[in-house]
């Protein structure tokens, strides 16, 4: 093995020192576009030709000798973390798979060769990185470790005393917006390093707010005065906001089947409006959320103002619409569903004024029951052996036809009609079948927080196990039994609040997302008596970077039911629906926890006669609660093989569903800890994850069928002394498949 230190091959000090006065000052520059961009490149271009005609390098090796990298690391940085650095320079590690003594001699992964040429260039590219970033003293070395055909680097850094902005001030704004709200907000703040990428950034930042208050036309000059000794630095903006501008048309090209009248409803610009920047942005993203366009491109046709009386302005709107009928397919498999198959066919511009018509058709537990009772529960599904009942294995379907109105009485308000027919089961707890429709108002508020009313009505019956009904009901008998499982009609008015912030709706890595819902079902909207309740539920979560790849996330979630007193009988008469409940446990619960395995459960011992053999069975059942309360933990890392594709979590959950008002007592909170995979794809990650389930057999009521009514044995079973195995490690797990993050 031999070992080089390559010196540092340029002062750069020099290179800054020449682009000032000789008492370190810098002039002021007026700012063009892309005028510090091309400064910087033009900077790294002129270094890096100085060397390409240079005298080439002494032993340089031929391209089938470079060794492969087998490792490249920094060493004494503080302020750029390694990601930025590594990012900045040409040379770079090779694959996991290609570097990883245990696994590199299966010949996988991208190997990346040496070039000596291109890494003493990377040298210069690191100075000239950290000198734009207000360390002008940094010094970098490098340690290169040569064995066998592959190579290891490390760039050794001494960062050195920063220069640090000691004063900031920003001037011409009076009477536009505050120094001191323009300070708040940029990137720059006095004590930071004197960044020169940063410093770019807060012009644009100035830039950006002048033009929110109707000023398209507005120049910053910046300046700045560099004490190399003092390592201090004082940075001043100079603002020529230019005319105050209104809108004076809006020019629209490319509309052809949607007329210019409805795209001037859907988009927030009108004549005579002052002139703001987000509104452009607004009415882009509006456009498209119609389905209507393949392209929208929505500016300013002035570029500069034609005197300083100028204070009028045209919005251009350039369309290309897309193909106005959609049609959309898709398979898929998971732990509760099994196999399920979706088809949507959807009508933008349906029957005109940018509406759009959906059908969508969904199939779910297919191989599970009737009618294609194929044994899946049994095999490939096996989270479905658990369900005894036969009906909740059968085929779940759904087919909702949805008509929506963009903009009803504005752009801010849209509309939408849906009418629907389907099953649903829920695992050891229910089955659903309805037919109904619902109408919905979404409100768009300005601080991008939709409200929307709904009113829904259907006609459906669910069954549920008989025990759900003795243990809240205390009725008992299958005749009585009957008459909460028949068909009722149930008419609910719901709003729902939602807040999302986060910066991608199939895998979010940062930002947040708050909802609220409040659902009310009663006689006075339409409902039967047996259908009646108030339902709320709300949820807060936050998903925050931890280094360049790693995700922090977690969600707090809270619910409660308030069943109204039905009365008729000399005792309290409290009945929610079972669809309605609370349920835990699961993929996207508290996954220590199977489907439903969280919360009360009943259980009911039948005796069954088989060819002349009695058999014994216990039936678990799911009976649900009327509060919930969640929380969860989750930390994500993408893990270095298949290019950062494949992801690995390590999570706690915390929950627990409760019936309030019963006699009975409930436990605490359950914890359960886990780990998981997940490969990221299009469609969102699919996920792989395995619960731990430190807690005993769960309790509960036990009863035993006589004939056409159950009789209660145990309040609380399993009590102390019933003999009930406990589970071994292995039990303990709870294996989940799905596609998409928990949460």
């Amino acid at each position: 093995m031999t070992l080089t230190v390559l010196p540092n091959l340029l002062n750069l000090k020099k290179l800054c020192r020449g682009r000032q006065t000789a008492a370190g000052r810098a002039r002021f520059a007026p700012l063009g576009r892309g005028a510090g961009i091309r400064t910087a490149a033009l900077t790294l271009a002129g270094v890096l030709g100085s060397l390409v005609a240079g005298t080439p390098l002494v032993g340089q090796e031929s391209p089938m000798a470079r060794p492969v990298i087998r490792g490249l690391a920094f060493r004494g940085n503080r302020a750029l973390d390694d990601y930025t650095l590594a990012i900045s320079i040409a040379t770079s590690n090779s694959s996991w798979w290609a570097r990883t003594g245990f696994v590199s001699w299966l010949g996988l992964g991208e190997q990346r060769y040496f070039d000596e040429r291109e890494f003493r260039r990377d040298l210069v590219r690191l100075q000239l990185l950290y000198s734009q970033s207000g360390f002008l003293e940094a010094s970098i070395d490098t340690v290169v470790q040569r064995d066998s055909g592959s190579v290891r680097l490390t760039f050794v850094i001494d960062e050195g005393e920063p220069v640090r902005i000691t004063e900031l001030t920003v001037m011409g704004t009076e009477g536009v917006i505050s120094e001191r709200t323009l300070r708040d907000r940029l990137p720059l703040a006095v004590g930071d390093p004197f960044n020169r990428f940063r410093l770019r950034a807060a012009t644009d930042t100035i830039l950006t707010a002048l033009a929110n208050r109707g000023y398209p036309f507005a120049q910053v000059f910046r300046g700045f005065d560099v004490d190399r000794q003092a390592h201090a630095a004082t940075v001043l903006f100079d603002v020529d906001p230019g005319p105050r501008a209104r809108i004076a048309a809006v020019e629209i090209t490319g509309a052809t089947r949607v007329s210019p009248g409805v795209v001037r409803k859907l988009i927030p610009i009108r004549e005579g409006q002052w002139y703001r920047r987000d509104a452009l942005f607004t009415a882009q993203r509006d456009l498209y959320r119609t389905g209507v366009y393949d392209y929208v491109d929505v500016r300013l046709r002035d570029s500069l103002p034609d005197g300083p009386d100028d204070t009028l302005v045209t919005a251009q709107v350039r369309l290309r619409e897309g193909r106005l009928y959609r049609v959309r397919t898709g398979a898929g498999y998971g732990t509760l569903d099994c196999f399920r198959l979706l088809a949507a066919v959807t009508a933008h511009h349906f029957p005109g004024a940018a509406r759009s018509l959906d059908v969508t058709a969904r199939l779910s537990k297919i191989g599970t029951g009737d009618p294609f009772p194929w044994g899946f529960q049994n095999s490939v599904c096996p989270s479905l052996d658990v369900e005894q009942d036969s009906a909740r294995l059968a085929l779940n379907y759904n087919l909702t036809a949805t008509l929506t109105e963009p903009a009803l009485f504005g752009r801010r308000t849209s509309a939408a009609l849906s009418v629907f027919a389907e099953r649903r089961s829920e695992l050891q707890a229910y089955v659903r079948e309805a037919v109904g429709g619902d109408v919905s108002l979404t409100l768009r508020t300005p601080w991008e927080i939709p409200f929307t009313l709904t009113y829904g009505l259907e006609r459906g019956s669910t069954k549920a196990e008989p025990a759900q009904f003795c243990v809240y009901l205390n009725i008992c008998r299958d005749e009585d039994i009957a008459v909460f499982q028949q068909p009722l009609l149930q008419a609910t008015l719901s709003l729902l609040a939602v807040r999302d912030r986060r910066n991608s709706f199939l895998d979010p890595t940062q930002g947040s997302l708050t909802s609220a819902e409040v659902r009310w079902a009663a006689p006075a909207i339409g409902s039967d008596t047996l259908a009646q309740f108030t339902r709320a539920q709300a949820q807060v979560a936050g998903y925050h970077r931890v280094g360049r790849r790693g995700v922090f996330a977690w969600r707090v979630q809270g619910g409660i039911i308030v069943p109204p007193d039905l009365g008729g009988t000399a005792q309290s008469l409290r009945y929610v629906p079972p669809e309605e409940r609370f349920y835990g446990g699961g993929p996207n619960s508290v996954r220590g926890y199977g489907q439903n395995e969280l919360g009360p459960i009943v259980r009911v011992i039948e005796t069954r006669t088989v060819d002349n053999e009695t058999i014994v069975d216990t039936l678990r059942s799911a009976s649900g609660g009327n509060a919930l309360a969640l929380a969860n933990v989750e930390y994500r890392l993408p893990l270095p093989v298949l290019a950062g594709r494949l992801e690995a979590a390590l999570f706690v959950d915390a929950g627990q569903v409760i019936e309030r008002g019963a006699a009975r007592t409930y436990p605490g909170l359950r914890i359960a800890p886990g780990v998981g995979i997940r490969f990221v794809t299009a469609i969102g990650p699919i996920r792989l994850d395995v619960g731990y389930n430190g807690y005993g057999p769960s309790r509960g009521p036990l009863y035993e069928r006589v004939g056409s009514q159950l009789v209660l044995l145990d309040d609380d079973y399993p009590g102390e002394g019933d003999p009930v195995p406990q589970p071994s490690f292995l039990d303990r797990l709870r294996l989940h498949f799905s596609v998409g993050q928990a949460f």
